[in-house]
């Protein structure tokens, strides 16, 4: 019985390594997509470009050592939509395009102004080899065809580089947003909150790697409406509680910019209630920890009251630019902030009515409570300021 089981495992095995995998695909037959782009077209309504990478270094070798890098390569074709520009697109390849790989979705900042980005995903949503987490960006004041074009000396593709930088920058300096493709969606068809979504353009200061994180586009109704920029998108994330590592310059007895806060975590919540009149209310409560970074005055940081003037210089800091975000996008009458998710969710029953024009109606009009608790951590090493030394000297 033993030997039986035994030859008839063997012969299991052999069969599936003589025949393989029924539905395997050879890798010189696959066009694998690290990035796609969705511009305005020129003879239809969508131009789709894909950037390809080669997964076989095809090339030949020199000197006897590693074959050279194949750099990405670009196609594009145009189309009624999405799905019909990536049908032309496909037949201009000899691979079978696959999106299980791609990173970065741009969208070229004319076509989010002029269609909107509403029609772009149910073709992208339907496919189910494409990454919903790919990370997505507008291609400011210019195509996305042209950004992934773009050569970068240090990421073999412009798609790794853009996913890294629009992470790395929210992280380190809080006036960039990291949005998936799932989160755009989820605030799309949501009636109680608008999407925001990182803007990449061309670096004309630096000559090697020309592309460049700058700004948040807002949007309403799925069109591009205002890009924040400064303080106006660090102001959006502090009320999003996304701050992490930034850097805020404050005056200090009529010297401006003299007292550097690094800002090291940000946490927020959102609560809702209603006034007399039937009005909502929103509360934001901001948490905000930092470090002092620089002092450019002769003062003693350890004495206590000059220590809690900082901090209540910090706090009142970050009250305003979040204060100020909010006053501009009530202006706009685009709730990027999601308080109609947050009065949906407390009072589901008033919500109902409240939905119907929220954005034209009732959000530019609420009023907006925010509240600052921020913490100064550590002076840093030094105790006594440099320039303090200096003048005890």
């Amino acid at each position: 019985m033993g030997r039986r089981m035994a030859r008839l495992s063997l012969s299991m095995v052999m069969i599936v390594l003589l025949t393989g995998c029924w539905d395997s695909r050879e890798l010189t037959d696959i066009g694998f997509v690290v990035a796609m782009a969705i511009d305005k077209g020129e003879t239809k309504n969508i131009r789709v470009t894909v950037q390809i990478v080669n997964p076989i270094n095809v090339s030949s070798t020199q000197g006897g050592g590693s074959p050279a890098p194949l750099p990405p390569t670009t196609y594009s074709a145009e189309g009624n939509n999405v799905f019909d520009a990536t049908r032309v697109l496909s037949r201009k390849l000899s691979r079978q395009l696959h999106y299980g790989h791609a990173v970065v979705l741009l969208v070229g900042e004319e076509l989010a102004t002029t269609q909107g980005i509403k029609k772009l995903f149910d073709g992208i949503e339907r496919d189910s080899e494409f990454r919903p987490s790919a990370t997505m960006v507008i291609a400011r004041g210019t195509t996305g065809e042209e950004i992934i074009k773009q050569r970068t000396s240090l990421d073999n593709s412009p798609a790794i580089k853009i996913k890294k930088m629009v992470a790395e920058t929210e992280k380190a300096f809080g006036e960039n947003i990291d949005e998936k493709i799932y989160q755009v969606i989820q605030a799309i068809v949501s009636s109680g909150k608008e999407p925001t979504i990182t803007g990449i353009q061309f670096d004309s200061t630096n000559k090697e790697d020309k592309l460049m994180a700058n700004g948040i586009a807002t949007f309403k109704d799925g069109k591009l409406m205002k890009w924040l920029d400064g303080n106006e998108s660090r102001g959006f994330l502090w009320v999003l509680g996304r701050v992490n590592s930034t850097l805020l310059t404050m005056d200090w007895n009529g010297q401006p910019h003299t007292i550097g806060i690094e800002n090291i975590r940000t946490k927020s919540s959102f609560h809702s209630s209603f006034d007399k009149s039937g009005k909502p209310i929103i509360e934001v409560k901001i948490g905000a920890d930092a470090n002092i970074g620089e002092v450019d005055v002769p003062i003693d940081v350890t004495n206590p009251r000059l220590f809690l003037q900082i901090e209540r210089l910090y706090m009142q800091a970050v009250h305003d630019e979040a204060v100020a975000t909010i006053k501009l996008m009530q202006q706009q009458k685009s709730d990027i902030f999601g308080f109609g998710e947050v009065v949906h969710r407390d009072h589901p029953k008033q919500w109902r009515t409240l939905k119907r024009d929220w954005n034209d109606v009732t959000f530019p009009t609420i009023e907006v409570k925010v509240k600052v608790e921020a913490y100064l951590r550590n002076t840093g090493l030094r105790n006594r300021t440099i320039m303090e030394s200096i003048d005890n000297n």
